[in-house]
Formats: structure tokens, C-alpha cells, sequence
């Protein structure tokens, strides 16, 4: 019982070192988005702070070139982005495995006809602050950097479904429409990042 209350405090302690802070309906904690320098395609530096205030909301969905689940989601990615962007909504990709490359990652979005970017996290810090562990964990940001929902795209893993509960979706509806998000945590579903 003390191991579990020490291991209690200790991650408290951490998100408090973060900027966390808590989100009482749902025990959800939310934090802004940190200032971390991701590379763009061209090779320039954005901030991930600044990229997510650049519109209503944001969609960041971390990457792997390798991982079977993101491509069997790809269909409900590009998806997700063509009716949202409409909406105002923008979409990044987060590349934050050991042996990423702009030159890599450029030849991804090409070949999986992306109309967002992949950003490249070195060192995984986006990763880090965020939580991320998997591809295809996804964050939704508002539009004052706010981390407003995270986890799974959906409720599916590689093989899709029609009732399956899609978790991005439903926040991005919510927020749209000046609701709270009411899942705002979903599991995630995808391959063990290879991180830094």
C-alpha cells in the first residue's frame, strides 16, 4: 500500500513539474502544450506550442513508418483530416523514433499521400511531455494550446470496424461545437514507438 501511494505522489509530483494541471470531470489531466522544437519538411523549425495555436484545433498523431496499425488506419487519417480541415482544424504528424529523417519522413507523407506534415521530434521531447508511447496515439489541442483529448485515434487496432467508438472524432465534435469532450482519454491501440 505505501509502494502504491509513494508511486502516487511521485507521478503527481512530475506532472506538477510539467504544467499539469486537472480536469475534474474526468480525472483527465491536461497540460499545455510545452515548447518543443519540432523540424518541418523543409528542414525549419516550428515549435509545437506555436503549430498548436495556429488554428481551433489541432491534431498531432505520432508516427512510425514501420507500425501495421497506422496503416490500416490511413483510410480514416486522411479521412479525418478532409472533412475537418474544412473546419479549420490542422493535422501533424510527429515523428519521434531513433533514425527518423526529414528525408525519410518526406518520402512517407509522399507515399501516403499526406496533405499535413510530419514533423520530426527529435530526441522524442514531444513524445515525452505528451505521453506518447505508441503510433497513431493521437493529442487534440485547442485553441490555446490546451491538450484536450488523448489517445487512440478509435477504438480499433488493425482490423477496423464499423461500430468501432472513434475517439478523435467525438473530441473534435465536441470542441466544434463549443461542448466539453466527453472521452477525453481513449487507449491506444498501436505499435510501441522506437523511441530515443
Amino acid at each position: 500500500m505505501k509502494r502504491t501511494h509513494h508511486a502516487r505522489v511521485v507521478a503527481m509530483i512530475l506532472l506538477a513539474e510539467l504544467g499539469v494541471g486537472s480536469c475534474a470531470a474526468s480525472g483527465l489531466r491536461v497540460s499545455d502544450v510545452p515548447s518543443v522544437p519540432l523540424i518541418a519538411p523543409d528542414g525549419t523549425t516550428v515549435d509545437a506550442a506555436y503549430f498548436a495555436k495556429r488554428s481551433p484545433e489541432t491534431v498531432l498523431i505520432f508516427f512510425s513508418s514501420h507500425c501495421h496499425c497506422l496503416d490500416a488506419h490511413q483510410g480514416r487519417i486522411i479521412a479525418l483530416f478532409d472533412e475537418f480541415h474544412r473546419r479549420g482544424v490542422e493535422f501533424a504528424m510527429i515523428d519521434s523514433e531513433v533514425g527518423a529523417s526529414i528525408a525519410r519522413d518526406n518520402i512517407e507523407s509522399q507515399r501516403r499521400g499526406y496533405a499535413f506534415p510530419i514533423l520530426l521530434d527529435r530526441g522524442a521531447k514531444l513524445a515525452d511531455a505528451l505521453g506518447a508511447e505508441y503510433a497513431t496515439y493521437s493529442v487534440v489541442i485547442d485553441s490555446r494550446g490546451r491538450v484536450r483529448y488523448r489517445g487512440g485515434l478509435d477504438s480499433d487496432k488493425m482490423h477496423l470496424h464499423d461500430d468501432a467508438q472513434q475517439f478523435v472524432r467525438s473530441a473534435l465534435d465536441d470542441l466544434l461545437a463549443g461542448r466539453s469532450v466527453r472521452v477525453p482519454e481513449g487507449k491506444t491501440l498501436g505499435c510501441a514507438l522506437e523511441r530515443w
